[in-house]
């Protein structure tokens, strides 16, 4: 944990270097470029903003393209607030876990926190709880920052971290509801979350297909019941929130970590991007 200004927290980017590049530069361009690849693959900007979308969490290299085209699509009309839900790392736990922070870093500038928001959030029940501790033990959130930054920079961030059934999925979804209200027209939710693994390429992949129709009939309860990933419950929540009701799906791209000349035994990592559209409009 830093301090910047007054006492202001910080959230330090844990994985620069390491899942991103570290240098503001040359991440600026990988992420200009990824997006730039998608505006022409997708021949322009998308009509209408998206009430929710699906991201992965990977490494840059492997999901860059993926992010790019589930950022792409966010990417009209005005967005004041993002909230990113992410699976909780900590396995068997559940819970609602918000910042402390005021800030998390980036190398391309810092993201700042609706702490107000925050706040309120946490105030809706006690599966919701306010510590940095979780938020420094996944990147899940941090790597999404990146885009955010290039598409919205003037946005502030919701950080949420969530573990655990369809009840806790539900709790969230409904403290969303009440907490941001009037204002989700104006409110981008983002679930960030890869798909199904396995050492058996086709398994992650029948496995992904399943959870990407699941998804397509809006059926969260099923989904967070899922236990073969660790997104189910963040995924759940998103779509468990009340203006999704009646939502369109569109799957934007799919891709895995597979790199020819890779180890045969290696976990082999499945990610999709995808949007919802309110209303069923696209």
């Amino acid at each position: 944990m830093g301090y910047t200004g007054v006492n202001r927290r910080v959230r330090e980017a844990m994985v620069s270097g390491i899942f991103y590049p570290d240098d503001a530069a040359t991440l600026m361009a990988a992420v200009d470029a990824a997006l730039e690849r998608v505006a022409i693959s997708f021949g322009g900007v998308t009509k209408t903003r998206p009430s929710a979308i699906l991201t992965p969490h990977a490494a840059l290299e492997y999901s860059g393209d993926i992010q790019a085209a589930a950022w792409f699509a966010a990417s009209v009309g005005p967005v004041d607030r993002v909230v990113i839900i992410a699976p909780l790392k900590r396995i068997g736990e559940s819970g609602v876990y918000l910042p402390e922070a005021d800030v998390f870093q980036t190398p391309i500038g810092d993201v700042e926190v609706d702490t107000g928001a925050c706040a309120d959030l946490e105030s809706c029940g006690t599966l919701f709880s306010c510590s940095d501790i979780p938020h420094f033990e996944s990147h899940a959130i941090e790597v999404q920052l990146p885009f955010m930054r290039r598409i919205f920079p003037g946005a502030s961030l919701v950080p949420v971290l969530v573990g655990g059934d369809a009840k806790v999925a539900s709790s969230l979804a409904r403290a969303i509801d009440v907490v941001f209200g009037d204002d989700m027209d104006r409110t981008l939710i983002v679930a960030s979350s890869n798909l199904a693994s396995s050492i058996v390429a086709a398994d992650a992949r029948r496995r992904s297909y399943d959870l990407l129709r699941i998804m397509a009939r809006m059926d969260w309860r099923t989904l967070a019941a899922r236990r073969d990933f660790a997104g189910s419950t963040a995924i759940a929540s998103a779509l468990a929130v009340g203006t999704m009701r009646d939502s369109r799906f569109s799957l934007l791209r799919r891709s895995d970590s597979h790199r020819p000349g890779a180890p045969g035994m290696e976990s082999i990592v499945n990610y999709a991007a995808a949007s919802w559209h309110s209303g069923g409009s696209a």
